[in-house]
């Protein structure tokens, strides 16, 4: 969970919301202009109303006289209303569009990180600050941004016309109006830590959610699913009690800022009226002040209500900023691999790797030479360091992109984009969508004609049953494989890598979840597949890597040996005798 930021980290939030927001600077520019135009014609009416109700009771003017100022006052109370709701619409559509524009920047940052292998935020964090996290931008742009100009400048514009007719008054708008910022100040700093701390259990619950929901069949099994739903409805009433808090704050809040404007206005009333009492003031000039007295502190009180707006908008900018931080665009960039130019080499030299919160290297001085055609096995026991590996290999870790060599060219100057296009992966537990078998097979060639589908499927020995089936590899089948028992899944899974016809196939125990007679199958498929095309398989079932021209063991991230099946097998001590000897090998 990240912590509350300093002032610096605001600032830099600020500053990282203004740079956002450039693409909608004019329209907002508008929108302010359209509001201060506003607050310059009610100078003006207030003004016209004072005149008019001068003529009319001290100089014994007729009404109907008035008919000039009365139609202009009228004309003015119209463009007032023009040029607010105006000024609300383009403001509305200025932080609709900044949230669409930062939605598509954070999927686009997603996307890249992930294809990159630096994406560490949880699906629970995604989703919040994709949903909940860039709502809240909305009233930061659309309300707080142009409250903060009217603050700056309709407060400073009245104080210039009511200084020259009035100092007295115009003295104590100086004195009071500090006062409203200074306590939104110290409010404010309670609210800040309120904002952040509920902005952070939302994160919480949704991430404690979500993993729950994703475990929900072993809650089932353990009988555990009743005391998750009461953990979970414990963690959405501390988030109801944080919500509550913050709402508290805020309306004490509003409460103290309208109290204080409240009381500076009815100071300047008070000092009016004795002033007209004793004859010190006309009344043209304090019924002026009077009118714009209110006006006067509206904008300031419009800041306090909104700078929650900021507070809100400051807390979930910190995980946005996170997420659209500059990512390493070596990974995109670099040589282009030549098309007609199979991949026959991967290797690595000195690789070594170590996650972010760990105290040693999970990959240890990996020096390693995998050449195709032909089968690679990597075994060893369960944290050895097998699967991370495999993911450097595939250019999913670019921090180590130096150390891999593809072809004998560095995979750090090639562009690993690219690269990725050229080899195929079938996890141990593949993913499959909601859609027919020929949509999932052809996932990644989508125009691939069913004969192609039907090859693919007739090598991993799943043809036969598709056809079978009423609607064939027209079947639809159900979100995560809904429909097709495990060996299935994973057989399709296969024949979609095949599909694209890979120079490098990466395979997690393609037959962990297979019947013996289905595993014949598979591995006469990849016998073949072999002849020409390096596969680069982790294995966990031992028995299916005989026919492996080179296997790597693995003992905590280092290279324990490496060798031909036949050679190591032959060796009383070796590590891959000792693996064989004890339990079956489990995914690391």
């Amino acid at each position: 969970m990240t912590p509350r930021p300093n002032r610096a980290q605001q600032n830099q939030l600020r500053v990282f919301l203004k740079n956002f927001s450039r693409s909608q600077n004019g329209a907002m520019l508008i929108s302010i202009s359209l509001g201060i135009v506003n607050a310059l014609l009610m100078i003006v009416s207030c003004y016209l109303l004072a005149h008019i109700c001068h003529a009319v009771m001290f100089a014994d003017e007729h009404l109907a006289q008035q008919h000039t100022q009365l139609a202009t006052l009228a004309g003015i109370v119209v463009l007032r209303a023009l040029c607010s709701g105006v000024s609300r619409y383009v403001s509305e559509r200025c932080a609709i569009a900044l949230k669409q524009q930062m939605r598509h920047a954070l999927w686009q940052a997603i996307v890249a990180k992930q294809r990159q292998g630096q994406l560490e935020h949880s699906p629970a964090q995604l989703v919040n600050t994709l949903n909940q996290g860039v709502e809240s931008l909305h009233d930061y742009f659309a309300k707080y941004i142009p409250a903060v100009a009217y603050a700056g400048f309709i407060p400073l514009a009245i104080i210039a016309v009511v200084f020259p007719i009035d100092w007295q008054s115009g003295l104590i708008f100086l004195v009071t109006a500090p006062l409203i910022p200074f306590f939104m100040i110290l409010i404010g700093y309670k609210a800040e830590a309120l904002n952040e701390q509920n902005w952070q259990q939302l994160q919480r619950l949704g991430h404690y959610f979500m993993d729950r929901l994703q475990g929900l069949v072993q809650l089932k099994l353990f009988n555990n699913e009743r005391q998750q739903i009461e953990n979970v409805a414990l963690m959405a009433d501390k988030f109801r009690i944080t919500t509550l808090s913050v709402l508290r704050i805020a309306f004490i809040s509003t409460l103290a800022l309208e109290f204080l404007a409240t009381i500076s206005i009815a100071l300047v009333a008070v000092i009016i009226g004795f002033r007209l009492y004793f004859g010190s003031l006309d009344f043209a000039t304090g019924f002026v002040v009077l009118l714009l007295a209110p006006e006067f502190y509206l904008p300031l009180r419009q800041l306090g209500q909104h700078y929650h707006a900021k507070l809100k908008g400051l807390a979930s900018a910190s995980s946005m900023l996170s997420l659209l931080q500059k990512a390493d665009t070596d990974t995109i960039k670099g040589e282009q691999l030549a098309n007609h130019t199979p991949i026959h080499t991967v290797s690595t030299e000195n690789l070594c790797w170590r996650f972010d919160d760990a105290q040693h290297d999970t990959l240890q001085q990996l020096s390693l030479k995998f050449c195709g055609p032909g089968m690679h096995a990597i075994v060893g026991a369960s944290g050895s360091g097998k699967s991370t590996l495999l993911d450097c290999l595939m250019g999913l870790k670019p921090s180590v992109a130096e150390a891999i060599k593809i072809n004998d060219h560095a995979l750090s100057t090639l562009n690993i984009q690219q690269y990725q296009q050229r080899i195929a992966w079938v996890a141990q537990s593949p993913t499959l969508f909601s859609g027919s078998i020929a949509e999932n097979v052809a996932l990644a060639q989508p125009e691939a004609p069913l004969s192609a589908i039907r090859a693919v499927c007739k090598d991993v020995a799943l043809d036969d049953y598709i056809m079978t089936l009423t609607q064939g590899y027209d079947t639809p089948i159900g979100e995560l494989g809904k429909g097709l028992s495990g060996g299935q899944i994973q057989r399709l899974a296969l024949a979609r890598a095949l599909l694209g016809k890979p120079d490098v196939l990466f395979l997690d125990e393609p037959t962990a979840a297979l019947d013996k007679h289905s595993e014949a199958h598979v591995q006469r498929c990849l016998e073949q597949l072999s002849k020409h095309c390096l596969i680069i398989v982790i294995a966990h079932r031992l028995h299916t890597i005989s026919d492996a021209q080179q296997v790597v063991v693995m003992e905590q991230g280092r290279i324990a040996e490496q060798g031909n099946y036949s050679q190591l097998i032959q060796q009383p001590h070796s590590a891959l005798n000792h693996l064989l000897q004890g339990a079956a090998v489990e995914h690391g």
